[in-house]
């Protein structure tokens, strides 16, 4: 008889650092184990099953969505492009890549430093600092609405709260609303640049999704930027915090780092795969189809745990530790296959900047004696509150 679990990602039991424990245990019931909690789905928590089976569009959808909310919520309208399938979905990344590519990125390192500067200046002297909620939550949709979108002060202000109340909050009510705002908002910023001269940027590229030859409908295109800006914040903000927390709570680790900064890029990666910001997507099954000698069914729902399979030990070595000379950190933080995260460039640029200035401007930290450090965890998951106590500057 297979295995099945309770386990249930939306309890709050399992948030915080207990989520990667609960983690590890469904992962020692196999590859693929029935999963009761939810309305029920299939657990991937292996590298290889999730690499198969996020890279198998054809046979386990997107279109049927790619989360899962308890019994009672309204589905909120499908996302462009994550819940859309080839050939749509390629449609709208070959018009959008273009803009995010590591090479037209490089144009933002200074920006982008700029603008960790002036975050930066806001604590530096106090000597104490919430770094999620002071710095982190405030970093990436600053630099998209700012260096991306190029939106002005008024835009900032109706969609970068949106935006992080859809990142960060678990009230369904509330994100539900900000959603729509955010939508609204790109719908007005459709409308305003149709009279305008010609741009050519990431907005520009999602307008001209009617041109891709595949039909797109009014709500498609606002949501294609509303993915955009929910994709662009929240990884980040997360990836920021955890990376902190590792080096406040390993002393050995920040000195190694600080005494070499071009070990900056190595440890982000290792903490993207440790600390894996999106740990949990969803998949549908669209034909009956076996996978590790279990039976799954047309119509099941199969959650892909990236933040499993990157701390899969037939994969990583230690698998719960920090190496930052891994040889090949394989990890599937930004996803795989056609749905890879079209943002991963933007993410590690960004992060990398933040975490070699805030190593640079601030002297060593910690976290404070008696205080904890909190988390946000549903499907997406990081730190909300990360104190930090150093040395003013």
């Amino acid at each position: 008889m297979n295995p099945t679990s309770t386990f249930d990602h939306l309890s709050p039991e399992v948030a915080g650092p207990r989520f990667w424990d609960a983690l590890r245990q469904l992962q020692s019931l196999g590859p693929l184990t029935w999963v009761e909690s939810s309305g029920g789905y299939w657990a991937a928590t292996r590298h290889d099953t999730v690499l198969r089976i996020a890279q198998d569009w054809q046979t386990f959808t997107s279109t049927e969505g790619v989360s899962i909310t308890r019994p009672g919520f309204d589905a909120m309208p499908r996302l462009v492009p994550i819940e859309l399938d080839p050939p749509r979905q390629r449609a709208y990344r070959t018009l959008v890549n273009p803009h995010l590519t590591i090479k037209s990125l490089a144009a933002l390192h200074d920006p982008i430093l700029d603008i960790v500067d002036e975050l930066i200046d806001t604590f530096a002297g106090y000597g104490r600092c919430d770094i999620a909620e002071d710095f982190a939550r405030k970093l990436p949709g600053t630099i998209l609405f700012r260096l991306v979108f190029r939106a002005g002060d008024a835009d900032f202000r109706i969609a970068e709260p949106a935006a992080k109340i859809i990142s960060f909050d678990a009230d369904r009510n509330r994100t539900a609303a900000a959603a729509a705002t955010l939508r609204q908002w790109a719908a007005t910023v459709f409308a305003a640049r149709a009279d305008g001269p010609e741009l050519d940027d990431v907005i520009a590229a999602v307008m001209r999704l009617g041109a891709s030859g595949y039909e797109f409908a009014d709500h498609e295109y606002s949501s294609g930027l509303q993915l955009l800006i929910q994709g662009g914040i929240g990884t980040s903000a997360s990836a920021i915090g955890a990376t902190m927390r590792i080096l406040a709570e390993d002393p050995d680790l920040q000195r190694r780092v600080r005494a070499d900064l071009s070990l900056v890029p190595a440890l982000v990666e290792e903490t993207l795969r440790l600390e894996t910001p999106l740990p949990l997507m969803f998949r549908t099954a669209v034909r009956d189809v076996e996978i590790a000698d279990r039976s799954i069914r047309a119509g099941d729902k199969v959650g892909l745990f990236f933040g499993a399979a990157n701390r899969d030990p037939e994969v990583f070595e230690r698998p719960d530790e920090v190496i930052l000379d891994r040889p090949h950190n394989r990890h599937l933080s930004f996803g795989a296959g056609p749905h890879r995260c079209i943002g991963s460039n933007l993410a590690r640029l960004q992060v990398r900047i933040a975490i070699r200035r805030l190593l640079e401007r601030l002297g060593p930290f910690r976290i404070p004696d008696g205080a904890t450090v909190g988390y946000f965890s549903l499907q997406a998951r990081g730190p909300k509150s990360v104190p930090l106590e150093f040395l003013p500057t």
